[in-house]
């Protein structure tokens, strides 16, 4: 588990530090990287929106492979807190649940 570089929080959003879990000492807990997802069809954006509306703080780090096009043609990181990693692994493999029409 590589936590991501120290500057992060600076990238994520403004309230992503208030929200995220910390240790004994207020320190914020070490993130875990959760997924690489593509940005292109927005998916990493929805990822993590899912997981924030379920309670899982996430953001996005890095940019693999981005060309000039403005868009990480290898995708983009989904870093949760290292606590909450199998909870939001176990999210991720839910399947999605249709509902039946009359």
């Amino acid at each position: 588990m590589t936590e991501p570089a120290k500057d992060f929080w600076a990238r994520a959003d403004r309230d992503l530090l208030d929200r995220w879990p910390k240790d004994e000492a207020g320190a914020p807990e070490p993130a875990a990287k959760l997924d690489i997802q593509w940005e292109l069809d927005s998916q990493a954006d929805i990822t993590v929106s899912f997981l924030e509306s379920c309670g899982i703080p996430a953001f996005q780090n890095g940019s693999l492979g981005k060309v000039l096009g403005g868009f990480a043609s290898q995708g983009v990181e989904i870093w949760v807190p290292a606590s909450q990693l199998e909870e939001a692994q176990a999210l991720l493999n839910t399947p999605a649940e249709i509902p039946e029409q009359d």
